[in-house]
């Protein structure tokens, strides 16, 4: 049987100096790829606002306040005194209410009206080739002695010339023109205006009223001659009266009126 040998204290020392040194170089190794492993973690973990060390205070003061409003329920924050309000921009608009397209409607039909009247009266006064209540007073000096019987005696020849809005002639009458017409063949020159006539010469009485005196409504919306009273104490005017209407006598339909004097 073969014998195994051991191994001599100079051997036993040799193995123990390379196992000694083959714990040193993995000791180097490890602690290399702990240092490498580190290096290559911290590259990937550092954010890229780490570089920009502005903007990471920027943000975490602006994250602190708006985190102390929220917790603090805050309704207002401070504002620079230099800081430009924004000016607010308004559009304005409009409205036309019924009334004023009704009022706009009814002026258009006003003016029509008047228009057409005018016309017709135009055609009238073709028509009639005497002298105007302007030829009249012409004629007449103004002064004349007259009588008022005489007056309505005039008024009543033109009795059934047609209402006329705006005539001014016997081609046809609007309650002022006949009055201002019959009155210039007697040298009285009155306006061609129902309110006019009412606000001139002398206001009198009923019972100091004379038939050819002119009969004014206190409105001012119409005149005529005062043509004295019937059987039943009525009072009668003599006047051209409305639209369709014709020169004619009949009873005063109001007892709001008064009587001008203009002379005689």
């Amino acid at each position: 049987m073969k014998r195994r040998s051991l191994p001599t204290p100079a051997t036993q020392e040799s193995v123990a100096s390379a196992s000694k040194s083959r714990r040193k170089i993995k000791g180097f190794a490890n602690v290399f790829v702990l240092l490498a492993a580190a290096g290559i973690v911290g590259t990937i973990a550092i954010p890229a606002y780490a570089f920009n060390p502005t903007s990471q205070s920027h943000a975490d003061s602006s994250s602190a306040v708006i985190d102390t409003m929220t917790k603090a329920n805050a309704q207002s924050a401070d504002v620079a005194t230099d800081a430009v309000a924004p000016v607010a921009a308004h559009e304005s608009f409009g409205a036309t209410s019924i009334a004023d397209i009704q009022g706009q409607k009814q002026a258009a039909a006003n003016a029509a009206a008047a228009k057409k009247a005018a016309a017709k009266a135009a055609s009238y006064t073709a028509a009639y080739s005497g002298p105007t209540a302007a030829q009249y007073l012409t004629q007449v000096p103004a002064g004349t002695s007259y009588s008022l019987a005489d007056v309505l005696a005039k008024a009543k020849t033109y009795a059934g010339t047609p209402y006329v809005y705006g005539g001014a002639t016997p081609a046809g009458f609007d309650c002022s023109g006949f009055v201002m017409f019959v009155y210039a063949q007697f040298g009285v020159s009155l306006p061609h205006s129902s309110s006019q006539q009412g606000h001139i010469g002398q206001t009198v009485s009923l019972a100091d009223a004379q038939p050819g005196d002119v009969i004014a409504l206190n409105d001012g919306s119409h005149v005529g001659f005062y043509a004295g009273t019937d059987s039943a104490g009525k009072v009668l005017i003599y006047d051209a009266p409305k639209p369709g209407g014709v020169v004619g006598e009949r009873e005063l339909w109001t007892t709001a009126y008064h009587i001008q004097h203009f002379g005689g």
